[in-house]
């Protein structure tokens, strides 16, 4: 025993290995320092956990200057409440908290620290200095702790507040500090991490400085749209659109993206629950969901997203860096962000947008123009209807403004689902156009005003048809290509959701199999189909068990297309549940029957089609209320500019 303490109480870190034993206990700062790689990565996690204190500590005011991002230096300033002589002492030792006492107590935390590993950890791998006075005192102190050792308080001027200032990041643990990478890259985590926080809490101000100069400043504001504004830019705050909903004690509160903008990457969905920034896949799935066929495969939207519950409905101490939760009642929580979501989308309707936006005023003036609803995609129709001459816009950028809902009143397109999901303006994605052009911006979208015309889709001419695949038009001063599939998959997908189908007062119209056919799936497959056999049943697919892994099938919907082979489209179908989980998603897994449904009904790539057809296809894209893509996500058309042609083949 004595040779243990020994080795835990040598100077250099270390320990003194005994004779003929291979286990040995870590001396106190080895294990502080092993320990601080689960709260310190980076500058950008130091200023994170410092920040989240000045908040606990009820500062309004947060200053934050680095040093060759972070590595060298880093200073965080608040007008908090301040600490006791005492309390800057023992806020350094490891695991001391002022935010719980029992472990009852993290039932009803709410602070975004609590562990009390923060300080301790960060002064394992750095030299701390804190100096601190406490509201009311006359004076101020300073303690400096490094190297696992605190240093007395010592009497310090100083404002009412706390300053923790963070020197040489990893010096004392180099195979640590070659892992930070370049000054301008920490600078960005750094500045990334503070917007996050800036987000959600926008009556506090914050600023960040690196060598005199400024990084970022957000001044307190009184709404969280002016934090939005200060935060993302006046532009994408723009294509924000407020999202709210209620579920008992669960609130969701926050802003999500319009239909048509979106990210590459899903970092840009952001989500807090009771204030603290999480990762967690529920609330991710529910926001995919909620955006499911709207945006293309491979985008993102962007939400800043607030989830306020109980404590006692959500476990935050399940990571070390306190980024992930569990929920007791994850069903009502998803549940309650899916519909607040899919509310936010449903009201970015023509004309919802915010005041002076620019983009808004034109959807919403071409929302009042009504297009009789034309009939059978594929059922014929003038080529002359698509040919009216008219103006066109002035760049390919003011595409995402041009294609808009026109659905007049009574045509049943929208009534029919009461204003749901896909009750929002039909744009085309600015990502689509961009995979044609990687000129494109979003940017474009944004500067569309009350002079650029309305185009619909029956205004486009129809020039032909390219490797039987694609529509290709002409509009004024571009060239447009359609993907007829996509585009009569989208036109089926919405016509289903408006119909009958799953209705209980009636059946999903059927076609019965003359001699029912047996479908060979994986066990697993089968199982899944036979667990959701009502849902199928009120889609018109009448199924059972056929032996060990087959199922016969008796009836399928009206809707499939004869040549539909069950065996394909069952095998989709059962891996499209086991994505969404349909035993707890109901709703999800009957779009996705729908998108199948569709799917297998629409005109195929290959296929070719007469004038007429093409021109009854387009028409009947203007008589749905979401067009910008197919049910799966992928964009229904690409177009091109004349200029971006005539650049393409050097014409002056």
């Amino acid at each position: 025993m004595a040779e243990a303490e020994r080795g835990r109480e040598s100077g250099d870190g270390g320990t003194e290995a005994r004779k003929g034993s291979r286990i040995e206990v870590l001396s106190p700062l080895v294990a502080d320092q092993i320990a601080a790689g689960e709260v310190v990565e980076r500058p950008a996690s130091v200023v994170k956990e410092l920040v989240e204190n000045s908040l606990d500590a009820g500062a309004r005011e947060i200053e934050v200057e680095l040093r060759d991002g972070g590595r060298e230096w880093i200073s965080v300033r608040d007008d908090g409440m301040g600490m006791s002589a005492e309390d800057a002492v023992r806020a350094c030792l490891r695991h001391a908290t002022s935010k719980l006492r029992t472990l009852d107590d993290l039932q009803t935390i709410a602070s975004r620290g609590f562990r009390g590993e923060a300080l301790a950890s960060i002064a394992a791998v750095a030299e701390v200095s804190i100096v601190t006075r406490e509201r009311g005192s006359d004076h101020g102190v300073r303690v400096v702790a490094s190297d696992g050792r605190i240093g007395v308080a010592e009497p310090a001027g100083a404002p009412v507040g706390t300053t923790i200032e963070v020197a040489g990041l990893f010096d004392a643990v180099p195979a640590r500090k070659k892992f930070l990478r370049a000054p301008g890259t920490e600078t960005g985590h750094v500045t990334e991490a503070l917007q996050r926080l800036a987000l959600v809490r926008p009556e506090v101000g914050f600023a960040c400085r690196q060598s005199g100069r400024d990084l970022l400043r957000h001044p307190a504001v009184a709404r969280p749209e002016e934090r939005l504004r200060q935060v993302l830019g006046a532009e994408r705050a723009r294509a924000m659109v407020p999202a709210e909903a209620v579920d008992g004690s669960i609130r969701v509160h926050g802003f999500v993206s319009r239909p048509g903008e979106s990210a590459p990457q899903s970092k840009a969905i952001l989500t807090w629950v009771n204030g603290r920034l999480v990762r967690d896949r529920l609330l991710l799935r529910a926001i995919l969901d909620a955006y499911r066929g709207i945006l293309p495969q491979g985008r993102h939207p962007v939400t800043v997203l607030q989830v306020d519950l109980p404590g006692t409905m959500v476990d935050v101490n399940v990571h070390p860096a306190k980024s992930e939760v569990r929920f007791a009642h994850g069903d009502s929580v998803y549940s309650a962000v899916l519909r607040a979501v899919r509310g936010a989308v449903a009201t970015a309707a023509p004309g919802a947008g915010a005041p002076g936006d620019e983009r808004s005023r034109a959807v919403g003036g071409a929302a009042s123009e009504s297009r009789a609803p034309a009939g059978d995609p594929v059922s014929g129709g003038s080529a002359s209807e698509a040919r009216p001459d008219r103006p066109g816009a002035s760049s390919v950028q003011e595409a995402p403004a041009r294609y808009v809902v026109r659905v007049p009143p009574g045509s049943g397109a929208s009534e029919a689902r009461g204003g749901g999901l896909f009750a929002a303006p039909r744009v085309v994605p600015a990502e689509a156009v961009g995979s044609a052009s990687p000129a494109v911006s979003t940017r474009g979208a944004a500067r569309v005003g009350q002079e650029s015309p309305v185009e619909s889709f029956a205004a486009l001419r129809v020039v032909g048809q390219a490797f039987r695949t694609y529509i290709v038009c002409e509009a004024a001063d571009r060239l447009v290509l359609v993907d007829q599939h996509a585009a009569h998959e989208r036109v089926r997908f919405e016509r289903l959701r408006a119909g009958t189908l799953f209705d209980p007062s009636g059946g999903a119209p059927v076609q019965r199999l003359l001699v029912p056919k047996a479908v060979e799936l994986d066990a697993a497959s089968s199982e899944r189909l036979l667990a959701s056999a009502d849902l199928l049943a009120a889609a018109g697919f009448e199924v059972e068990r056929f032996g060990e892994r087959s199922l016969l099938v008796r009836t399928l919907p009206a809707a499939l297309d004869v040549a539909t082979d069950p065996e394909v489209v069952l095998a989709e179908l059962a891996a499209d549940l086991l994505e969404i989980g349909a035993s707890e998603r109901l709703h999800e897994a009957r779009e996705a029957l729908l998108a199948r449904i569709a799917c297998h009904g629409a005109v195929r790539a290959g296929a070719s089609l007469v004038a007429e057809e093409m021109t009854a296809i387009l028409r009947d894209l203007d008589t749905i209320p979401f067009a910008a893509t197919c049910p799966h996500g992928r964009p229904v058309l690409v177009e091109w500019s004349r200029g971006e042609i005539a650049r393409g083949v050097r014409r002056p």
